[in-house]
């Protein structure tokens, strides 16, 4: 995929996008920090040595955590997942690019919430893994690894303690819901539409009802921003409902079509696949139709939605 077509998907995903054998059952805590990094290495990947407390995270945006994510796989070690919000556990510096020489954009203090800005895994400049991040509206690279010791780590899921109406689902990551909900069903009611059913894009996508980026067939309502993206099986039968309907939805994330998902996106000179890992946990992220009824129509519904 182009890096135009991944930011496109991820905005519309956001705005609406591992190893191991799944466990839906089992019940796991949220990964600890690796370690804080000595003086050295500390000094060498930022220029703050003073933590600083971070602010008092908003309610609205925290919702409180009443019970245990589920994972429902092994995240390979020291991967962060794409659009994920993450911790630091050192000082950081936030660079323009990869490289201790860059551009300085920012800097982090311990505990700041950062989030991973790419499909794409880190890169690996002047020995140390580099993971593009954004944080207060600004984007750059920040040290993920140095020398074995992490310096970024997954920040805890924000799971509310209560079944999700359509608002709260939406308020969290992809990450989250599915580390908040593994594949558990759920139902939820809004207004349907699909301004792109399957335009085609560059790149190969398989299971294409489940990987591939342009079917963005939506719940959503006026006042909620971003929407839930739904896909269809078709070994479901179901056919979507037309736009404007108001629709009670169940479903599920982390699909076990998911570990055979694959993605090959051509992005110039790099026409490597993405790699397993982020493939399989791109198509656990999606929320799969299980049900619908339709209950009504929205008078307000707009074609495409608003931004």
């Amino acid at each position: 995929m182009s890096r135009w077509a991944v930011q496109f998907v991820a905005v519309l995903v956001l705005a609406g996008c591992g190893s191991g054998q799944p466990s839906s059952s089992a019940v796991a805590s949220v990964p600890a920090p690796s370690g804080t990094p000595g003086a050295s290495e500390t000094a060498e990947a930022t220029p703050t040595p003073t933590p600083t407390p971070s602010p008092t995270p908003s309610p609205a945006l925290e919702p409180r955590v009443e019970r245990p994510p589920l994972f429902t796989f092994a995240l390979p070690p020291g991967f962060l997942p794409p659009f994920s919000r993450v911790v630091a556990v050192a000082p950081l510096a936030i660079r323009a690019e990869p490289g201790r020489n860059a551009a300085l954009v920012a800097t982090a203090p311990v505990g700041t919430i950062l989030v991973v800005d790419s499909w794409f895994g880190p890169e690996l400049v002047d020995g140390i893994h580099w993971t593009p991040i954004s944080v207060d509206d600004k984007r750059g690279w920040a040290a993920a690894i140095l020398d074995g010791t992490r310096y970024l780590d997954i920040a805890p899921p924000r799971c509310p303690g209560f079944e999700p109406d359509l608002a709260t689902l939406t308020s969290i990551t992809a990450w989250e819901q599915l580390a908040c909900f593994g594949d558990r069903s759920l139902t939820i009611v809004g207004t349907y539409g699909c301004p792109i059913c399957g335009d085609l894009v560059p790149g190969s996508y398989a299971p294409a009802w489940l990987a591939l980026p342009s079917l963005i067939s939506y719940l959503g309502s006026a006042s909620t921003s971003p929407l839930l993206v739904l896909h269809f099986s078709p070994q479901s039968g179901l056919e979507p409902p037309p736009n404007a309907s108001i629709v009670r939805v169940t479903g599920h994330f982390s699909d076990p079509a998911s570990t055979t998902c694959q993605i090959a996106a051509p992005d110039h000179e790099l026409n490597d696949p993405i790699d397993p890992p982020t493939a399989e946990l791109y198509c656990r992220e999606r929320f799969v139709v299980d049900a619908y009824e339709v209950i009504g129509s929205d008078p307000d519904f707009v074609y495409p939605p608003a931004p």
